[in-house]
C-alpha cells in the first residue's frame, strides 16, 4: 500500500520519503513500527484526496496537519513562525529538501529513504555518523530554537551508546536554562523514551550529570551524589550511583514508566533524613516515607498525570517492605500489604534496588514472596459487600461502611476465606446468630 501511495503522490508532481527514526533504526539493523512520511510538493487538500482512496484517515492539527494511516504518519515540511506570545507550527510543502532535513535536530535523524527508487537521501552525513557512532547537530541555529532536543540528546546517547560530538554537546550546555520554558507534556514524552527503550538508562542520566542538566532541572537527583551510603552494604558508593546501578538492572520487556520512576526516586528521601551510623553501617531511617513525601514535588515538573504520580509515591513509601517480609512472611501479611500497594510491582523495584549495589546479593526471598501472593491473590477482593449487610438487616449508613472495613480486616485476617464464612462472621458481630 504504501508505495502505491508514494506513486499517486509523484503522479500529481509531488514527491514522499520516509524520514527520521524507522530509516535510522533500519541503517541500525534495529526493528522499528513507526513509519512518519514526509511529503513535498502537494498540498494538504491534494494529500488527503490521495488518502482517502486506502482507507480511514484521523486528521491531528490545524496549522500543521499530521494524517494517521495506520501504521503510517504523513506531513509537510515544517516551519516555525515567530508570534506575539509563542511560536507556531506550518506546514511548507513548498520547501527544500535540503532546507527541511536542515531542520532537523541530529544528523543520525537527517536520512531520508525514496523506496520507488530505493534510493537513501543523506545531504549532512547520518549515515557516517551512525557508522561512528557519534551524536551531533545537523544546524546550530536550528538545534537552538527547541531546548528539548537536549533532552533527546541524552535519551539517543542513551539507547544507542553513542559519543556525544564535542560541539553538540557544549551547544547542550548552553541551552539548559532554557529547558524550564518547554512544556511538561514534552519534557515528560523524552525522559520516558530514556527509562523505557534504552538497555542502560543511566547512561542518560549520567551524562546530564556531566553536562548540568541535573544541577539545573533535577537537582534532587544531583544531590544523591554528595550521600555516601557505608562500603560494606554498598560497595558501589553514593546513592547516585546506586541509582544508577538500579536503573539498569530490570529488562526492557519489564519495565512501565510507574516502576521505572519509582527506581528513579526510590532513594531520593535520603538526602532529607537525619543519619546514623553504627561502626561501619549508615543507616538511612524513615527515608523511604521522607521520599514519597517529596515524590509529587518533583515528578511535577514533568507531569500532571496525579494518578501516576500517587503509584510512584506508594511504590516509594513501600520500597523497603519486603526485607521486612523476608524475615516475617505470611499470607496474612501478604494479604494485608496487597490492599495498600501493587506487589508484582513493588517486587520488582526492589529486585532493582537490591541488585543496583555491585554486589552479588541473595534474592531467593523475592520469589518467595512472589509464591504466597500468587496463593492469596484472589482471597484479596473482598468477599462481604454492602448489599449482603443490607440484607442482613444494617441500613445505609457511616455504620455499615464501619462494618465492611471489620469484616474485611477479620477477611485479610485470615478468619474466614469464603462468602460463606463471611456472612457467619458478620452474624456474630451483629449479633443475629
Amino acid at each position: 500500500m504504501l508505495k502505491s501511495i508514494f506513486k499517486d503522490i509523484r503522479t500529481i508532481g509531488g514527491q514522499a520519503y520516509i524520514v527520521g527514526g524507522y530509516v535510522r533504526d533500519k541503517l541500525l539493523g534495529l526493528d522499528s513500527k513507526d513509519i512518519d512520511i514526509e511529503v513535498y510538493q502537494i498540498s494538504p487538500q491534494e494529500l488527503e484526496g490521495i488518502l482517502a482512496n486506502y482507507g480511514e484517515f484521523r486528521l491531528v492539527g490545524k496549522s500543521y496537519p499530521i494524517y494517521l494511516l495506520g501504521e503510517y504518519e504523513f506531513s509537510f515540511p515544517q516551519q516555525i513562525i515567530e508570534g506575539r506570545q509563542k511560536k507556531k507550527l506550518i506546514a511548507d510543502p513548498a520547501m527544500s529538501v535540503e532546507e527541511a532535513t536542515s531542520r532537523r535536530d541530529l544528523t543520525i535523524n537527517s536520512i531520508l529513504y525514496d523506496p520507488l527508487d530505493d534510493k537513501i537521501i543523506d545531504i549532512y552525513g547520518g549515515r557516517e555518523d551512525l557508522k561512528r557512532e557519534i551524536i551531533a547537530y545537523v544546524n546550530r541555529d536550528t538545534f537552538q530554537q527547541d531546548p528539548l532536543r537536549i533532552l533527546r540528546v541524552a535519551q539517543f546517547k542513551a539507547r544507542f551508546e553513542f559519543e556525544v560530538d564535542k560541539e553538540t554537546e557544549e551547544l547542550c550546555k548552553n541551552l539548559i536554562l532554557e529547558l524550564k520554558k518547554i512544556a511538561k507534556e514534552r519534557i515528560f514524552i523524552e525522559i520516558e523514551k530514556m527509562l523505557l527503550k534504552a538497555k542502560n538508562p543511566s547512561i542518560a542520566f549520567r551524562w546530564m550529570k556531566k553536562v548540568g542538566i541535573l544541577a539545573d532541572f533535577f537537582p534532587e537527583i544531583e544531590q544523591l551524589s554528595e550521600i555516601e551510603q557505608g562500603e560494606k552494604y554498598h560497595p558501589e558508593g553514593s546513592v547516585f550511583e546506586h541509582t544508577m546501578l538500579a536503573l539498569d538492572v530490570l529488562p526492557i520487556e519489564e519495565r512501565n514508566i510507574t516502576l521505572m520512576l519509582a527506581v528513579l526516586y526510590h532513594d531520593v528521601g535520603k538526602a532529607y533524613i537525619q543519619v546514623k551510623q553504627s561502626g561501619d553501617r549508615i543507616h538511612f531511617y524513615g527515608h523511604e516515607q521522607a521520599g514519597a513525601d517529596r515524590v509529587e514535588e518533583f515528578l511535577n515538573k514533568i507531569t500532571d498525570n496525579k494518578q501516576l504520580i500517587e503509584k510512584v509515591k506508594k511504590l516509594v513509601k513501600y520500597h523497603m517492605r519486603p526485607l521486612n517480609l523476608r524475615k516475617h512472611l505470611s499470607k496474612k501479611a501478604i494479604r494485608k500489604l496487597a490492599t495498600q500497594i501493587d506487589i508484582p510491582q513493588l517486587l520488582k523495584l526492589h529486585q532493582a534496588d537490591v541488585l543496583g549495589r555491585g554486589m552479588q546479593v541473595d534474592i531467593s526471598y523475592i520469589d518467595n514472596i512472589m509464591e504466597v501472593y500468587n496463593e492469596v491473590k484472589d482471597e484479596i477482593k473482598p468477599l462481604v459487600m454492602g448489599r449482603h449487610l443490607i440484607d442482613l438487616g444494617v441500613e445505609p449508613s457511616k455504620r455499615l461502611g464501619v462494618l465492611l472495613k471489620e469484616i474485611y480486616q477479620a477477611q485479610l485476617d485470615g478468619k474466614f476465606s469464603d462468602l460463606v464464612g463471611g456472612l457467619e462472621y458478620a452474624k456474630d458481630i451483629l449479633n443475629l446468630k
